[in-house]
Parts: structure tokens; C-alpha cells; sequence
């Protein structure tokens, strides 16, 4: 999974190009369920799908927008992995 948070800088503000996550989840879902149980990950649809964009004026609006999109990201399931590898490398 490719999770980008993207922000450009205009003339009079910002777009703020945050991740779908619930969106790439079902997606990511669907590929498996359609390829009975795996989804290679060349069958995942486009992640450009998987954006919302938004328009801000201000700094705090730009920060404001990114934190949600920031506490949905799968930590836990990271958090399990990086555990399983630290006690794999002892």
C-alpha cells in the first residue's frame, strides 16, 4: 500500500491531496475476495482513485485536513510486523 500526502503551494493558498484510506481498503478487499484470497499488486486499481483533494487558505487549514488522514493509517498492523521481524533478527 502507497500512502502519499500531498501539498502545493498557490498563489492564494494550498490544495491538500490526501489518501482515501477506507476506499483503498475495500478496493484492496475486493482484489482479494475477486482472486480468491490474494491480490497481486499489480491488480490494484490506479491510487490516484484513492485521493481527495481540498483547497485551504491557511497553514493550520493544511494541518487541520492532514491529521485525520494521519491517524488512518494502519499503524497496528506495521506495529505487529516490525515486532515479528525484531524477534526474527535475535
Amino acid at each position: 500500500m502507497k500512502i502519499r500526502i500531498e501539498i502545493e503551494v498557490l498563489e492564494n493558498g494550498y490544495t491538500v491531496c490526501i489518501p482515501d484510506i477506507d476506499a483503498m481498503n475495500k478496493a484492496e478487499a475486493a482484489a482479494k475476495k475477486s482472486k480468491g484470497g490474494t491480490a497481486p499488486s499489480m491488480s490494484m486499481p490506479y491510487s490516484g482513485d484513492f485521493e481527495k483533494e481540498y483547497m485551504a487558505k491557511s497553514v493550520d487549514e493544511v494541518i487541520a485536513l492532514i491529521k485525520p488522514a494521519l491517524k488512518n493509517l494502519p499503524q497496528s498492523t506495521y506495529d505487529e510486523a516490525f515486532a515479528e521481524a525484531a524477534a526474527e533478527d535475535k
